[in-house]
């Protein structure tokens, strides 16, 4: 890289104004005090002569130190909060670190686009920060969610200051690597659009019309710009806001829900319009197959995260490289060492000793990578995943485990599954060749409500059973297990479909049912019809036709111990996490109407669907402790 495109003004004074700014506070916090470091606030400029707004946290010693740098398009420099005890024990011995906000974010300048120039933009970062003398040349990368996300691509390219990165559920970093094709980002669902988390997101995260830093050359001027004034949308975290978000958001168009909201242009109001393999998905810097390096990483995340899915295959493609970890919690998004607990919770189910040695793993981590303390690490299983409902970390060389084989657990009724009062069951044998199908009807005037799941959703787990009383909604059940079986991999649905319009949406959620009844949501998928065959193609629906259709997406690793039942719900909707559908097969996110749907499942021996799993053949030991302390 050419480093001579990094410019910052030579004579960069160190921090002497008066009262201090959040993150000044939160250094003294953290040990990086006064007497012992210097906080600069500076415009880096990068090859293209885009500023980006960047904070560095240099010790006044002169010697050398390791550098760990977080890359963001969330809080503006000066409000930014290192949540990682990581930092902490970096201070103590004297490392440096850096900050700073993705272009067209905060301060930063240039306009917004998907985490666009990311692995660019970090790589003349990386160059600059190793020219710096208080620099030993190694940076590593930490951070949880888009900053994750920002890491991919430039791990993937490989820069030698570059040395380690700790990305935490980096899911919407993901594109089109195998399994992942169409997803960008976790935008989409099976082609469908994750409606709630986006419409939360794009609004405040990534606006494209915002205020900027005066066009000034003077590094005084711009470091008190910096430090006295704080891009955000403040509305956007006021109760009412959120409570008019969630009402304009169930009002069609969905395209329009933000230009409704009167909120500035985003991202969200192209991406609406477009199919999930459109040109202008390029533009991102998402992870691709084509990206077939990799620096040392370990991967973290959470079963109920949204982008679960996509951070087990983003290892799965990267597994083959040294030094490549992946550790899976029983949370949500980037809760996964916040709510480690003796006695943890997930969302309202109770998931037992979820507590794990994150910050030793992260700081040996770093210790051997930055600063070639290769004594500081100790070797552990390149995959530590929690099972839940056993209370139990299971430990393996590679994902999928070894001590896991594909089984399949058929759709049976009488063609009465709908609702939990229904006769839908799952069994182990398709045995009957004459099992009539069974039609559930989705209406998108009156779609099935989502209860939990979003990663918003506060309980993100809670008992689905409101859902499952609908009589748009089949269900399908196992009887009460005898002996219990544990799921630790991908879970496919295939079923075999027709319906009566153009175009129409298949959702499937599998459910984990306890002796009580409670019926808490494991994990979730779908398929919008018109992508059955492709997602860079789609075809309208043959009303009548059977199509197999397999939806995937799905991972986890969950324990469903004797007396607890699998169930299965197959609906038409899932709103407002998921788009509805308005069963034209048209501009979906341009319409306002439609008609209801009729979806037929068939399970006869001719059209076996079924539930396709990674059945766990492992030992069962609840209360297990992680190999590594």
């Amino acid at each position: 890289m050419d480093a001579e495109h990094l410019t910052m003004d030579p004579n960069a004074m160190e921090l002497h104004y008066g009262a201090p700014t959040e993150l000044e506070t939160h250094l003294q916090e953290l040990g990086a005090t006064g007497d012992k470091y210097i906080v600069e606030y500076r415009m880096l400029a990068v090859r293209d002569g885009v500023r980006l707004a960047t904070v560095i946290v240099r010790p006044r010693a002169e010697a050398p130190v390791p550098v760990i740098m977080v890359r963001t398009p969330y809080q503006n420099p000066a409000t930014h909060r290192l949540g990682y005890n990581v930092f902490r024990k970096a201070f103590s011995a004297g490392w440096a670190a850096v900050i700073q906000n993705e272009r067209g974010t905060g301060w930063s300048d240039g306009p917004y686009g998907l985490i666009a120039h990311g692995a660019q933009d970090c790589a003349d970062t990386l160059t600059w920060i190793a020219e710096q003398p208080w620099s030993n040349g190694s940076v590593g990368l930490i951070g949880c969610s888009s900053p994750a996300e920002n890491q991919l691509v430039v791990a993937a390219e490989g820069h030698p200051a570059l040395k380690a990165g700790v990305p935490m559920s980096p899911g919407a970093g993901v594109g089109n690597i195998p399994g992942c094709e169409g997803n960008n980002g976790l935008f989409y669902k099976g082609g469908i659009p994750v409606l709630s988390t986006w419409t939360r997101w794009y609004h405040p995260a990534a606006v494209l019309e915002r205020p900027r830093l005066p066009e000034s050359d003077d590094p005084d001027v711009l470091e008190r710009a910096m430090r006295n004034f704080i891009v955000t949308s403040p509305g956007s975290r006021d109760p009412a806001y959120k409570a008019a978000l969630e009402r304009i958001r169930r009002t069609p168009p969905s395209g329009d829900v933000l230009k409704r909201m009167g909120v500035p242009k985003t991202g969200y109001d192209t991406y609406m319009r477009v199919t999930p393999m459109d040109a202008v998905w390029q533009e991102a810097s998402h992870i691709h197959a084509h990206h077939t390096g990799a620096t040392p990483q370990i991967n973290i995340n959470g079963w109920l995260d949204i982008g679960a899915y996509e951070s087990v295959k983003l290892f799965e493609f990267q597994q083959h490289h040294p030094d490549q970890y992946l550790i899976m919690a029983a949370s949500s998004h980037c809760a996964m060492i916040r709510a480690a607990s003796p006695q943890a919770m997930l969302g309202d189910r109770p998931v037992g000793n979820t507590t794990f040695p994150y910050d030793d793993i992260i700081w040996a981590w770093f210790r051997r990578f930055l600063n070639g303390e290769a004594d500081a690490w100790t070797p552990m299983p390149k995959v530590q995943v929690f099972l839940m409902g056993a209370n139990q970390w299971l430990t393996g060389d590679r994902w999928p485990l070894a001590e896991t084989r594909w089984e399949s657990l058929f759709l049976q009724s009488g063609g009465h599954a709908q609702s939990l009062w229904g006769d839908g069951t799952l069994a182990e044998t398709q045995d009957s060749p004459t099992h009539p199908p069974d039609v559930v009807r989705a209406d998108p005037h009156n779609p099935v409500q989502t209860l939990g799941i979003a990663y918003t959703a506060d309980p993100i787990v809670c008992d689905q059973r409101a859902v499952e009383a609908r009589q748009d909604v089949l269900v399908y059940s196992t009887p009460p297990l005898d002996t219990g079986l544990a799921v630790a991999g991908d879970i496919d649905a295939v079923l075999y479909v027709s319906t009566d319009v153009p175009d129409a949406d298949v959702f499937v959620k599998v459910v984990d049912v306890y002796p009580d009844g409670t019926a808490y949501n494991v994990v979730w998928s779908a398929l919008r019809l018109r992508y059955r065959e492709s997602m860079a193609a789609p075809t309208p629906v043959s009303p009548g036709t059977i199509y197999e259709i397999r939806i995937k997406g799905m991972t986890t690793a969950n324990y469903f111990g004797p007396g607890h039942q699998v169930r299965l719900e197959v609906a038409g909707s899932n709103f407002p996490l998921a788009d509805r559908n308005w069963h034209t097969g048209g501009p979906n996110a341009d319409e306002t109407d439609g008609p209801v749907a009729h979806i037929t499942v068939h399970h006869d021996r001719e059209h076996p669907s079924r539930l396709e799993f990674h059945r766990y053949t492992g030992a069962i030991r609840p209360n297990s402790a992680p190999e590594r302390r």
